[in-house]
């Protein structure tokens, strides 16, 4: 009843709805602030997604990005790679085609080529670090072959031995070195070319040539009617030592320094190539200087070896044929490998990496 209320009492209920008016206050300051919260919670997270989304679209970005500059630089070729192509199959049918219709030219076509493709070589390999390449012994038999062809070609020895080098180690590294014809690469086409090239000018004199022209041009070939395998063993030992002496003076001695801080060489390169088989176990376990010695010796013996049949290569221009053609096929079988083999794989790779990527952001 109104008339029992006191004045503490009416007091009383004002203090409570004060309270109640500070509680809703307090409510509604909280309660924002917990939307903000909620709020800048939610935009924190949608920015990192959308962060999440952009790195995962630019790593996408990336690797399509680098997809295509492998496939612009493997399929579509450039147009240095296009003209190199090109050049290097006229080069084959040009070959085959002189070499038929005027043999007596031949030892021209092959000594031009030289004279343009070796710059190339000189210039691309002191380019990548590996102008020690260009001391080894197919360098040094080209060499030997132009000087008699251009300077002594009355000299009876120097044919002999440039015959014997060319038609052994030169012709039979195209086997052990892996040679391969890739048209579109002119250092390949070049390492090919140096290998095939000099026993097919032989080839040419000997067989393909009149009589009477050999005799005035070169007078050193007509003069050996018959191949003693004994004496070509002879005088290419000669040659092999004065390349292999000068090889051991200017590279293994005076540029040792700079072998040890990187520059490659034909025994380093087979050295870390053949680490794993036996005899580059037994090679590189040999103590100091005896590796240098043992491959010196292995070269040599292979040389001796590869030289056996010199004389019936020299005594048939059939059998002759035959061994050059198949030389030229090996190079041109390691350069379809070469082709299907390493593309194909390389593409192959590169494709794997852009379908994970994918896979990845899709899944994101």
């Amino acid at each position: 009843p109104l008339d029992r209320l006191s004045v503490l009492d009416v007091l009383e209920n004002l203090a409570l709805s004060t309270r109640i008016n500070q509680i809703n206050y307090t409510v509604r300051r909280k309660g924002g602030e917990i939307k903000g919260l909620a709020l800048r919670q939610r935009d924190r997270v949608l920015r990192g997604r959308e962060e999440d989304i952009d790195r995962l679209r630019r790593r996408f970005l990336t690797s399509l990005s680098r997809f295509e500059a492998k496939w612009e630089d493997a399929q579509v070729v450039s147009q240095r790679e296009k003209l190199a192509f090109a050049f290097g199959l006229g080069n084959v049918f040009a070959s085959g085609l002189l070499l038929g219709a005027h043999p007596e030219w031949f030892h021209v076509w092959y000594s031009v080529q030289m004279c343009y493709l070796m710059p190339i070589r000189i210039y691309s390999y002191r380019k990548r670090s590996y102008q020690y390449f260009l001391a080894d012994l197919c360098y040094f038999v080209n060499i030997l072959l132009l000087v008699w062809l251009w300077i002594f070609p009355g000299s009876r020895m120097l044919f002999l031995s440039t015959y014997c080098l060319a038609y052994g180690t030169l012709a039979w590294a195209v086997i052990t070195w892996r040679n391969s014809l890739v048209l579109h690469s002119i250092d390949k086409t070049t390492s090919a070319f140096i290998h095939v090239l000099p026993p097919v000018v032989l080839h040419c004199i000997h067989f393909r040539i009149d009589d009477d022209y050999k005799g005035t041009r070169f007078a050193g070939a007509a003069e050996l009617k018959s191949l003693n395998l004994w004496e070509g063993m002879l005088w290419a030992s000669f040659w092999y030592a004065i390349w292999q002496t000068l090889y051991h003076i200017f590279i293994t001695v005076r540029r040792k320094e700079k072998i040890k801080a990187g520059y490659l060489t034909s025994f380093e390169w087979l050295r870390r190539s053949y680490k794993d088989t036996k005899l580059g176990l037994f090679v590189n376990g040999l103590p100091e200087p005896f590796p240098v010695l043992a491959f010196t010796m292995i070269q040599f013996g292979y040389q001796m070896l590869t030289m056996i049949p010199c004389p019936l290569w020299y005594h048939s221009k059939y059998l002759s044929a035959t061994f050059v053609f198949t030389i030229f096929m090996v190079a041109s079988y390691n350069g379809a490998t070469y082709y299907i083999d390493v593309f194909g794989r390389r593409f192959q790779k590169e494709l794997g990496k852009l379908q994970s990527d994918v896979a990845t952001w899709q899944n994101s």
